[in-house]
């Protein structure tokens, strides 16, 4: 039987929860969203956070028995041991276990493994949906409880499996034909192919020549306009040289320019919907420029909640991963309210707006993206939160009001204006009526409107002062930018919306495309990748049968499929295409060694250009691994070393930054003469009390990059994380740079543990 909840701050009463917190632990995946959780339901109720996934396929191995039903060997993460014990030690105290991870795919997976970790003594596991972090939200979930959702752990399961056995198979075979360190992705390399065939569409674009005619008119009132040329005889113009514009012109000089129709009528625009995960991550782009895993990022924390006054956090918004559009009607109940209040009830429509789904398969398990209050305004939260915070809500604000509030009314007016009986001229216009939802949510920029006469009517007569030939060139569709190539992704069912910022952020991070003014351009590596794939295997990286991948895990999240099916028509045909490109092997890798003209100088034979593990061409002997002779490419700008501005205090020449085998170090300059080298210095003291030494860069035994003190093994002081020269709010005098899968890069202070979205190095806080 369902509990009953007071109506208060929190959602147990004072014996209920003191009840609760003996015998009930809730555990969820962030420890923000922990803290947010325990406000509202009290301090002495066990609230516990796995940080993400505690289990997962293992790192340096393949862990799918494809020949065993695909069995999967799940293990526990590195740095998940201690947690995991933790949370059974919390379990074993109480008598009932509440599982509030994401409520999606990956939140349910989270759940499933943390539930055959801590329930191993029989306890009352149950699983918990939280779509808004609210006590009303808590107090829905908490009160429809139910088991783990088996059918989307298995959706899960087998889009982790495929994606394994793509990046197991195609990435060493990626690395044998190209070099090493290459990779490829179920999703990702689709998306790279998008890129590279609109950058094809580019480069092998035409350009065709073509004109339009202004003609600048007065009135006999003398009020003066320009029409341009719409028509002729009836059909659209095509003009394409010089010669053919000045036989229009030559025709239409001597006639009389006559008003032959003015058309007057409103336009409405409806509101757009309130936001899914792929439009706020598009507007978020397009308005305030801010990447999509930035922009993901900001959003989770909206979500998990935000501490805007009072020490406490506050979960601002609804869950942001959905496809939805379905909004409660409580909230449009709070937002109709709202806007009749302040902006009066010609803002509001008749009946509450209802938006359809355009989506064949929809993720309709949770709302739309909205703020949990409507009434909490942007404005009262300045100063209260991180500005990217208040820019992301104040944009979810606009777009969910918006989205409730009447269409806006353009009044539009079009003049047509003869010269003679075949050549028509328009010009058109609108002013805007009324604002409706363009009250709360204006367009990015307002298109500029041409001047038309306000009294102008038909059959009055104008006069012709001057014709405005000019040449034009048709142009190649533009690169994507993310917010482009997002909504492409979204339209083809490529990804799901909750994937696409990490989607994107893997084509920079493996430098397969490079922004140029703000466009996403595909690099030389990217373009080669691609070739590769598409030539070699176009079945398994084709755009529909990615897409068609992507239904069919969503058959599988509803129970319409069996995951053991899907995986099956999956791999058969992937390892029939993998066997086919492997035989080909020696082919595909000799279309990218190119034959040079130069001589080897040890061995005579002709010299290959190669690629070396970076992805760096080169000119290596076509007799290796007999003949290792190998040097730069003609013309190929060598690495310099960098200036340190420091002297070597041996011979007093000028220490520079080398590279070398195990990473970057100080060395002198007058190498080998001198072979003076040092660790590379960060001009960041040391923290530990009472040593005096400098944090150094250092490389491990692994080649892993790692800062340590350079007075090691005196000082024994070590971290992962860069550090940077930042004054911390608390007074700490660096901040370290760190990253992960959610928030991307970020910097997080290592005395207070505050964190920092950007700052300016080297400046106070």
């Amino acid at each position: 039987m369902p509990l009953e909840f007071p109506k208060s701050r929190r959602i147990f009463s004072a014996r209920e929860r003191e009840n609760m917190a003996k015998r009930s632990l809730i555990i969820v995946e962030s420890p923000s969203k922990a803290r947010t959780i325990e406000r509202y339901l009290g301090k002495e109720f066990r609230v516990e956070a796995s940080n993400g996934h505690i289990k997962d396929l293992p790192a340096k191995k393949f862990g799918v028995d494809v020949t065993d039903n695909f069995k999967a060997e799940y293990v526990v993460m590195s740095g998940k041991a201690k947690i995991i014990k933790k949370l059974k030690e919390r379990a074993s105290k109480v008598d009932n276990i509440f599982l509030a991870t994401d409520p999606d795919r990956e939140g349910e997976a989270i759940a499933w493994h943390i539930a055959e970790e801590v329930n191993g003594s029989g306890k009352n596991t149950r699983r918990v949906l939280f779509n808004e972090i609210t006590p009303e939200g808590l107090k829905e979930g908490m009160a429809n409880p139910h088991d783990v959702n088996m059918n989307l752990v298995n959706a899960q399961v087998t889009r982790r499996i495929i994606d394994r056995i793509v990046g197991y198979t195609v990435s060493p075979f990626l690395g044998s034909v190209l070099y090493r360190g290459l990779s490829a992705g179920r999703v990702q390399s689709v998306a790279l192919r998008i890129v590279c065939e609109r950058h094809e569409e580019i480069i092998n674009f035409n350009p065709q020549e073509y004109w339009t005619l202004d003609v600048e008119l007065i009135t006999e009132k003398q009020e003066a306009f320009t029409a341009r040329l719409h028509h002729i005889a009836g059909k659209k113009p095509e003009i394409s040289s010089e010669a053919d514009m000045q036989k229009i012109v030559d025709a239409v000089r001597n006639q009389d320019f006559v008003v032959s129709e003015v058309k007057k009528k409103d336009v409405r625009k409806s509101p757009p919907p309130p936001f899914t995960t792929s439009t706020l991550q598009q507007d978020a782009a397009s308005r305030l420029r801010l990447t999509p895993r930035r922009s993901m990022s900001i959003a989770q924390r909206l979500y998990e909640g935000v501490d805007i006054g009072g020490g406490e956090p506050t979960g601002l918004i609804t869950y942001m991963r959905t496809d939805s559009t379905r909004v409660s009607d409580s909230a449009v109940k709070s937002a109709r309210n709202f806007i009749s209040s302040k902006y009066g009830d010609e803002f509001i429509p008749t009946k509450p707006n209802v938006f359809r789904q355009k989506k064949k398969q929809v993720q309709d398990a949770h709302e739309a993206i909205r703020p949990t209050d409507p009434t909490l305004l942007p404005d009262s939260l300045k100063g209260k939160m991180e500005e990217a915070e208040l820019k992301l809500y104040r944009l979810i604000w606009q777009r969910f009001m918006a989205s409730q509030m009447t269409p806006s009314i353009l009044a539009q007016t079009t003049v047509d204006i003869s010269a003679g009986d075949e050549h028509l001229f328009r010009i058109a216009g609108s002013i805007e009526k009324f604002a409706g939802f363009r009250k709360v949510y204006p367009p990015v920029r307002e298109r500029e409107e041409l001047f038309i006469p306000k009294e102008i009517e038909k059959d009055d007569k104008v006069t012709a002062q001057d014709f405005l030939p000019e040449q034009h060139f048709t142009e190649p569709p533009a690169y994507y930018s993310q917010s482009s190539l997002i909504k492409e992704l979204d339209a083809q069912g490529i990804g799901r919306p909750s994937t696409f910022s990490d989607i994107i952020a893997k084509l920079y991070d493996r430098k397969y495309v490079e922004t140029g003014n703000r466009k996403l351009v595909p690099t030389e590596t990217g373009l080669l990748v691609n070739k590769i794939l598409v030539e070699n295997l176009p079945d398994i990286f084709d755009i529909k049968f990615t897409a068609k991948m992507e239904e069919e895990l969503d058959e599988i999240e509803t129970g319409a499929e069996e995951y053991l099916t899907v995986l099956n028509d999956f791999y058969k045909p992937f390892r029939a295409s993998m066997d086919n490109a492997e035989e080909k092997k020696s082919d595909i890798k000799a279309q990218f060694l190119e034959e040079t003209d130069e001589k080897c100088e040890k061995c005579d034979s002709p010299m290959l250009i190669r690629f070396n593990r970076s992805g760096e061409k080169f000119m290596g002997c076509s007799g290796f691994p007999k003949c290792k002779n190998a040097k730069p490419l003609p013309g190929s700008k060598e690495k310099t070393d960098e200036p340190t501005g420091k002297s070597c205090p041996d011979c007093n020449n000028p220490l520079v930054i080398k590279r070398g085998r195990y990473g970057r170090y100080v060395g002198c300059s007058n190498y080998p003469d001198c072979r003076h080298t040092e660790s590379l210095g960060t001009d960041i003291a040391c923290p530990k009390t009472g040593c005096e030494g400098e944090i150094v860069e250092k490389t491990s035994r692994k080649g892993k990059l790692f800062f340590g003190c350079g007075r090691y093994p005196d000082c024994d002081y070590a971290t992962w994380n860069k550090p940077v020269l930042y004054s911390c709010e608390c007074g700490h005098y660096f901040v370290e740079q760190r990253s992960n899968k959610t928030r991307g890069s970020y910097y997080s202070c290592p005395e207070c543990k505050n964190s920092y979205d950007s700052i300016e190095e080297g400046e106070e806080a």
